[in-house]
């Protein structure tokens, strides 16, 4: 009998094949200098946090994160150092025009925040607000690799701690994720995505450190 799963074509067949389409992510890295009027507001932040009290975010956020805070002076700056890779995001992806025929010049950034996250913090499974968000890891304390050995994971055969991941469906329906393993060599890294893409933030352990990011969400000025 022969065996079914070894069988090569006895025929090949002039065929199409279709591609489904489906949304990917944008990474870029910027430089210290393009990131510097950002870290000025986030020194003063972590200088004195009880002077930024009225920026508390967390009620607004799904992090279980202690030190969520708005920015508030970058808002603007972010906004311009972003905008194009927003735009550049439809030369991968048809997403954007998808969404809604509107001129580039109405995507506005409305909120944007910084996390310092402490060892054991978290971020859920959550999606955001607007049509585009994006992540920026300024400050990583860890290392991966470092990371993966830590005990409570070290014979996991899904071993992620510290990874940011994002979750999403086949068009099977079967749930699938693309694991990032951010660390400190990925400081300065941006990645831009559709705000309705499901993504989470595991715990680090191995750091005493603040991990400190910057997210924000992209409108349609309308």
């Amino acid at each position: 009998m022969r065996d079914l799963f070894s069988l090569t074509p006895t025929k090949t067949y002039n065929t199409d094949f279709i591609s489904f389409k489906n949304y990917g992510v944008l990474s870029h890295k910027f430089t210290d200098a393009e990131l510097a009027p950002v870290w000025e507001e986030i020194n003063s932040i972590q200088d004195n946090f009880d002077k930024h009290s009225d920026q508390k975010n967390n009620s607004n956020l799904a992090g279980n994160i202690q030190k969520e805070y708005s920015l508030v002076e970058s808002n603007s700056y972010l906004e311009e150092l972003i905008r194009p890779l927003v735009e550049q995001y439809d030369m991968y992806s048809s997403y954007n025009s998808s969404v809604k025929n509107c001129t580039t010049d109405r995507y506005k950034l409305k909120g944007s925040w910084v996390n310092f996250q402490k060892k054991h913090e978290f971020n859920p499974n959550h999606n955001h607000g607007g049509f585009m968000s994006f992540v920026i890891w300024l400050k990583i304390p860890y290392s991966i690799e470092k990371e993966k050995q830590n005990l409570s994971g070290i014979n996991s055969n899904t071993n992620i701690p510290g990874h940011f991941q994002f979750v999403y469906s086949s068009i099977l329906g079967d749930i699938m994720t693309h694991t990032v393993p951010v660390d400190s060599s990925m400081e300065n890294t941006i990645m831009v995505f559709p705000s309705k893409l499901i993504h989470t933030v595991y715990p680090f352990y191995t750091s005493d450190d603040y991990r400190i990011s910057v997210s924000g969400n992209f409108y349609f000025d309308i």
